[in-house]
């Protein structure tokens, strides 16, 4: 019984916490930033994507330990780590990405085009490869889709949306910005804040 009141306790702890901590982590957020060598560089506010893959790696790693301390059915005993195995890997690997997430992800941004950095990968483009600008209401964010169809997101939350908003609005094609009303509005509203 003190095992359910103490998993119960954990749990509602962690639904507590987690929505606590990216509210204060979101509130740090600087509107703009300026340039280090021209670029402009965006990133969710630290400590964002950290608190994300502790919400990956510890789910995981309570089910690996349940698996390894659960009395099996003797004909059964190495489904124990089959099932620790597999659910360990899956925690690493995504509480893995999401901390690299940490350390690399941004979206680098100069007068001449903007680059974004991945957990494991970079993708350079140019303002000119840029088809499409759309605006979510909902959610706040923007999304570019580019000509050979891959797409950029800028969050609200990200560092340095205004900065983003005035650059976009002064590099993005003119047809690119005539197309797209509702996106163009919303960036000029976003470059005023």
């Amino acid at each position: 019984m003190s095992h359910v009141v103490v998993g119960f306790t954990v749990m509602v702890a962690l639904m507590i916490a987690v929505p606590v901590l990216l509210a204060w982590i979101g509130g740090r957020r600087k509107l703009r930033v300026g340039r280090t060598g021209g670029v402009m560089v965006l990133r969710m506010p630290r400590g964002h994507h950290a608190v994300l893959a502790a919400l990956a790696i510890l789910p995981f790693g309570a089910f690996t330990v349940l698996a390894l301390s659960v009395a099996w059915a003797p004909s059964s005993g190495s489904g124990r780590f089959v099932l620790a195995g597999f659910t360990g890997l899956l925690g690493t690997l995504l509480g893995g990405w999401l901390l690299l997430l940490e350390a690399r992800g941004c979206l680098r941004i100069d007068d001449a085009g903007f680059e974004r950095v991945g957990a494991l990968s970079r993708r350079r483009s140019a303002w000119g490869d840029v088809a499409k600008v759309t605006f979510n209401p909902v959610s706040n964010w923007f999304y570019m889709t580019l000509a050979g169809g891959g797409r950029v997101y800028v969050t609200e939350a990200h560092d340095g949306i205004a900065s983003f908003a005035e650059l976009a609005l002064q590099r993005l094609p003119p047809k690119v910005l005539a197309d797209c009303p509702d996106a163009a509005q919303a960036l000029r509203e976003v470059a005023e804040s």
